[in-house]
């Protein structure tokens, strides 16, 4: 009986799909756009780099790949009448993505994006000042990936907010009402 329903188990776990670990380095650069409500202030952006560590949980069709991302990204902000205000953004991103992988090597990924840490500088004559954030605290993500020659990954997404940052203090007299960002990232990884 012991050997029979051993059988019975061995046979229903050789059918279920195995789950599988996946793990990798990434890195690209990103292209961002933000915007305030500002009706006289000039914002320029500057293009961006992430890099980090992605890893998934393959339970076949599907795939739950958590993330933790370093971003560097910049933006001139020039209010009408106002000295330039050159701020430097720098994010600890972790996104939680769920994949669709039906078609093996592309994927197709959203989730939330978790931002724990965003630590923005301002450039005043030679020194950093303190700038507040630029991003929120949760965002999201969309995207795709192809994984070409079974380690090479390649990344396509895009980062949106659910809504902007409200009161960013440029200066002791000035207050952008609200800034709103979104970027694109093309990144290339290796799959481990």
């Amino acid at each position: 009986m012991t050997l029979f329903l051993a059988a019975v188990a061995w046979s229903a776990a050789a059918q279920r799909p195995r789950t599988r670990v996946e793990w990798g380095v990434i890195g690209g650069i990103n292209v961002p756009d933000y915007t305030t409500s500002m009706s006289k202030a000039d914002v320029k952006d500057k293009m961006g780099w992430q890099v980090g560590i992605v890893t998934a949980l393959n339970l076949g069709a599907i795939a739950v790949e958590p993330q933790l991302l370093y971003v560097r990204q910049g933006l001139r902000i020039r209010p009408e009448g106002l000295p330039e205000v050159n701020v430097k953004s720098k994010s600890i991103d972790v996104p939680v993505l769920v994949s669709l992988r039906l078609l093996s090597p592309f994927r197709i990924y959203a989730g939330p994006v978790f931002t724990v840490m965003n630590d923005c500088k301002q450039k005043s004559g030679g020194d950093l000042l303190d700038f507040g954030r630029v991003r929120p605290t949760l965002s999201y993500t969309v995207g795709a990936g192809v994984v070409v020659l079974r380690h090479l990954l390649i990344d396509l997404r895009y980062n949106g907010q659910f809504r902007g940052k409200h009161d960013v203090l440029l200066n002791d007299d000035v207050t952008l009402p609200e800034i709103r960002s979104y970027n694109v990232a093309l990144s290339v990884g290796y799959l481990f």
